[in-house]
C-alpha cells in the first residue's frame, strides 16, 4: 500500500531512500522444511541454504537475504579471531549444533526463533524486497523454484512472509473481481431482456456499454496503469452506472414512438422513427448529459485526493459517467436507425 501514496509524499520518499540505503523494507520469506529433526545443522545443507541466498541475490529486486547459515558462518569467524577465511560453514554436524547453542545462550531467543525452530527442521530465510510490488514476490519464487530443480535436496522450500501474502491477497482480490466482472455483464445482458422483453432490444441497448468498458479499460492498458484493486472494485459498480442511461433513452424512445404511431398514421415508418429518436435526444437526452455531468463533477473532487486509490475512483467514474452517456446518445440512434429493419419487424411498436 506504500504505492497508493502519490510519488512525492514523505512515505513515498522515505519509502524509496530507506530502499536505496538499506536491504528494502519488504519482507519476505523462504521456509526450508524438511521431514527430519537436526537436518538443518548439516553443514551441507547450511551450504545449500547459502548457495540458494546468493543466487536470490541476483534478482534487481532482491536486496538482501539472511538466514541461520549467516549466523554459524558469523559464529565461526569470530571464534577463529575473526579471521575471513573462517566465514564459512564448518565441516561437522557436531560443530555446527555447538555454535548454534553457544548463540542460543548469548542472544535473545527471538533472534534464533526467528531463522529456525527447535527440533531444526525448519530453516527461515529472510529476503528483504526493494519494492512493495507483488510480482517481486513472484520473481522470488519463480527463481526459488528454478534453483530447487536444478539443485535438488530433500527439503520443501514454501514461500512465506508479508510480501507473499500481499501476493495472494492480490491474486485473491483480483481474479475473483474478474470473474465476478464476467458474470455481471452476463447479468445485466439478462436483466435487459428481461426489462425490454426482447433480445433485440437487449443487444442495442448492450453496444454503448461495451464500447464505454472497452474503451476505458483499454486506456488503462495501454497506459500501463495495473489493474489494482480500486479498478477491480469499481468495474462491477461501473456497469449498472454505464447500462441506466441506455435503459433510460430506449424506454422513453419506444414511448414516444408508440404515442406517435398512434397519431400519425400518414406518415412512413422511417420518419416516426426519426422523429421519435430526435424528440428523445432533445428531451431526454438533454437531462442524460446533466444527470451525466453533475454526476462526474461530484466525484471529479477525489481526483485531487493525497491517495492515489480516490485518484483512480474519481478518474475512472468521471470517465465512466461521460463515455456512457456520450455512447448512448452517439450509438444508440446510429444503432436504431441501421438496424430499424431488424428491430420493427411489422412496424413500429
Amino acid at each position: 500500500m506504500v504505492e497508493w501514496f502519490k510519488s512525492g509524499s514523505d512515505i513515498r520518499v522515505a519509502d524509496t531512500e530507506i530502499n536505496k540505503a538499506l536491504g528494502g523494507t519488504s519482507i519476505g520469506y523462504t521456509v526450508a522444511v524438511s521431514k527430519e529433526e537436526d537436518f538443518i545443522k548439516n553443514p551441507e545443507t547450511l551450504r545449500y541454504i547459502v548457495s540458494l541466498q546468493r543466487h536470490l541475490e541476483t534478482l534487481p529486486v532482491v536486496g538482501k537475504t539472511f538466514s541461520v547459515a549467516d549466523y554459524v558462518k558469523r559464529i565461526n569467524r569470530v571464534l577463529h579471531d575473526d579471521d575471513p577465511a573462517f566465514d564459512v560453514i564448518p565441516e561437522t554436524k557436531e560443530a555446527v549444533g555447538q555454535y548454534l547453542f553457544l548463540f542460543s545462550m548469548s542472544a535473545k531467543l527471538s533472534d534464533l526463533n526467528n531463522v529456525v525452530d527447535y527440533p531444526f527442521s525448519r530453516a527461515n530465510i529472510w529476503i528483504q524486497l526493494k519494492t512493495w510490488d507483488a510480482r517481486a514476490m513472484e520473481d522470488v519464487i519463480r527463481a526459488v523454484d528454478d534453483y530447487k530443480k536444478a539443485h535438488p535436496i530433500p527439503l520443501e522450500l514454501k514461500p512465506a512472509g508479508i510480501a507473499y501474502f500481499n501476493l495472494v491477497w492480490n491474486r485473491e482480490v483480483l481474479w475473483d473481481m474478474v470473474q465476478g466482472f464476467l458474470m455481471a455483464l452476463i447479468v445485466v445482458f439478462v436483466i435487459l431482456i428481461v426489462n425490454f422483453r426482447s433480445f433485440k432490444w437487449a443487444v442495442v441497448s448492450y453496444v454503448p456499454l461495451l464500447f464505454t468498458i472497452l474503451l476505458i479499460y483499454g486506456v488503462v492498458g495501454f497506459s500501463g496503469k495495473r489493474f489494482d484493486m480500486p479498478i477491480s472494485v469499481l468495474s462491477c459498480l461501473s456497469l449498472g452506472m454505464a447500462v441506466d442511461f441506455s435503459i433510460h433513452f430506449i424506454s422513453r424512445f419506444k414511448q414516444r414512438l408508440g404515442e406517435s404511431s398512434a397519431l400519425g398514421a400518414q406518415r412512413s415508418d422511417a420518419d416516426l422513427i426519426t422523429e421519435s429518436l430526435l424528440w428523445t435526444a432533445a428531451r431526454p437526452g438533454k437531462g442524460i448529459m446533466r444527470n451525466a455531468a453533475l454526476f462526474a463533477a461530484s466525484f471529479a473532487v477525489m481526483m485531487f485526493a493525497p491517495l492515489t486509490p480516490y485518484i483512480t475512483v474519481g478518474a475512472f467514474i468521471v470517465s465512466m459517467m461521460l463515455l456512457s452517456a456520450l455512447m448512448t446518445m452517439i450509438y444508440l440512434p446510429a444503432l436504431i436507425v441501421l438496424l430499424q429493419g431488424w428491430l420493427f419487424r411489422g412496424g413500429p411498436k
